[in-house]
């Protein structure tokens, strides 16, 4: 069989090749102008070195100072006021004190002390009557006092009183027996010779009065109260009340 005529193959255009799909670009942020600020940081403290502090040296003990005596008028002066005090003539030991503080003021223990015992003048001087319209309350209250048995209350109103008044008799008995209860002697003769020489009538209370009984073995006891009287006033010791006598003298 014959064959025709070939035919011609037509050969197909070659479909191209379908370009590649075109990726699209991400969008581009744009880059904020304003950058973020990054925080500072903090400047580190500086650290302390871990030193014990020294101690500065302590300084030299002083040099020790002899401690410089009272002067001797300061030391008499004091010496003066207590015995002032102890005799219970307070306003002299104030007086004297004062006198101390004013002229040595920088004594020491010694104005120290000084300043004490002007202090308990001053109260003493307060509890005790003044003035010259007193005397005869003073003299009252002395003799209840002895009465009482308060010889040290008695004897400090009654030398009071005569230290004031030289001429107060009574004031130098009450002193007498109070000297005689405490058995001195020579003090008790001292005062009722005293007070009899201001009024004489004093020696016949005494003769009676056993507050003297420790005087009667002294021959001077004997010689004041066996003199002789004279007439005269009233004894001036009628405040005093004498305790009943003892049976068998």
């Amino acid at each position: 069989m014959a064959k025709g005529p070939k035919k011609k193959s037509v050969k197909k255009p070659a479909r191209s090749a379908k370009p590649a799909p075109k990726h699209k670009a991400a969008p581009v942020k744009a880059k904020s102008t304003l950058a973020k600020a990054k925080p500072t940081a903090m400047p580190a403290k500086p650290t302390r070195a871990l030193t014990t502090p020294s101690r500065p040296a302590s300084p030299p003990p002083p040099p020790v100072s002899t401690v410089k005596p009272p002067a001797a008028e300061a030391v008499s002066a004091f010496e003066r006021g207590m015995a002032a005090l102890h005799g219970h003539d307070y306003k002299t030991a104030s007086t004297t004190f004062k006198a101390l503080l004013d002229q040595f003021p920088n004594e020491g223990f010694l104005t120290d002390r000084a300043r004490v015992y002007l202090g308990l003048a001053a109260r003493e001087l307060g509890r005790r009557p003044t003035g010259g319209g007193n005397v005869e309350e003073r003299l009252t209250a002395a003799t209840l006092a002895l009465n009482n048995n308060n010889d040290e209350e008695a004897a400090r109103l009654a030398a009071d009183v005569l230290k004031e008044d030289r001429s107060q008799d009574l004031a130098a008995y009450l002193l007498a027996v109070v000297a005689a209860r405490r058995g001195e002697v020579e003090t008790a003769l001292t005062h009722l010779r005293n007070a009899i020489n201001i009024n004489p009538e004093c020696r016949l209370q005494a003769r009676q009065d056993e507050e003297f009984d420790p005087l009667m073995d002294s021959d001077d006891f004997h010689a004041l109260i066996e003199a002789p009287t004279s007439p005269a006033a009233p004894p001036a010791v009628a405040l005093f009340k004498k305790p009943a006598r003892k049976t068998g003298r």
